[in-house]
């Protein structure tokens, strides 16, 4: 009798049609986990592609320098700059004065350095002088320390370009006049597009290090038709 109650029940075991369900379980999952991974990698194929803009401009001839070059060194500080403009991707201003981050149009290094870098070279064209960021200054040596306060920073879809900055120019080890300046810079376009800003973008930097390399001469800083200057005044020893 026991015999036979044990045949009939161990055919009827639940443990036996439960495996191949949980079997099945996992491979479903793994299966929609890919699925999953294989759209967002899709998503991403599919977003704009970035391009990397930067402030310093073509090579161009130096002006104004003599074969020997300048008998003083430069030292063109970090420049400061504000927190709306010192982003990564591009911050436009459009018609209607709303600002748009062009996300997939990005700056090839932090503002700040960027415009450093863009100031240092123009300088080192105009004075024919280089950089301590190049070379290691002696004990003594004369240099020009170049700081830049960067208020504004604009860039104006099919209009314009703006920089407005005080400066300041201050002779170390050597003769001069240290002064304190600031100047709006204004250059125009004349067609849309992100390239014809970067473009009068560079060449308000250029400009902008122009008025500073006539202050490091002894000259006093003039406008010209796209700098403003906004006042200069003499710095303390």
């Amino acid at each position: 009798m026991n015999r036979r109650l044990l045949g009939r029940v161990c055919p009827s075991s639940p443990s036996t049609p439960s495996r191949p369900g949980r079997t099945r379980a996992p491979r479903l999952r793994a299966v929609l986990a890919l699925a999953a991974v294989s759209a967002a990698l899709a998503g991403c194929g599919a977003s704009a592609p970035v391009h990397y803009y930067t402030l310093q401009g073509p090579s161009a001839p130096a002006a104004g320098v003599g074969a020997a070059g300048a008998a003083y060194l430069i030292d063109v500080q970090p420049v400061s700059i504000t927190t709306q403009a010192d982003q990564p991707q591009l911050m436009v201003r459009t018609g209607d004065g709303s600002l748009s981050a062009l996300y997939s149009e990005r700056w090839s290094s932090p503002l700040g350095d960027e415009l450093r870098g863009a100031l240092s070279d123009a300088l080192k064209r105009e004075l024919g002088a280089l950089d301590v960021q190049m070379v290691k200054p002696g004990p003594g040596a004369a240099v020009w320390r170049v700081q830049t306060d960067v208020q504004r920073f604009e860039l104006v879809s099919g209009s314009m370009a703006q920089l407005d900055a005080t400066w300041r120019v201050r002779p170390v080890n050597t003769k001069g006049a240290g002064l304190l300046c600031r100047s709006v810079v204004t250059e125009t376009v004349a067609e849309e597009g992100v390239p014809a800003l970067i473009a009068a973008q560079q060449r308000a930097v250029a400009a902008l290090a122009g008025t500073m390399a006539s202050a490091i001469r002894g000259q006093a800083p003039a406008g010209s038709a796209g700098v403003q200057m906004l006042g200069c005044s003499a710095l303390k020893d």
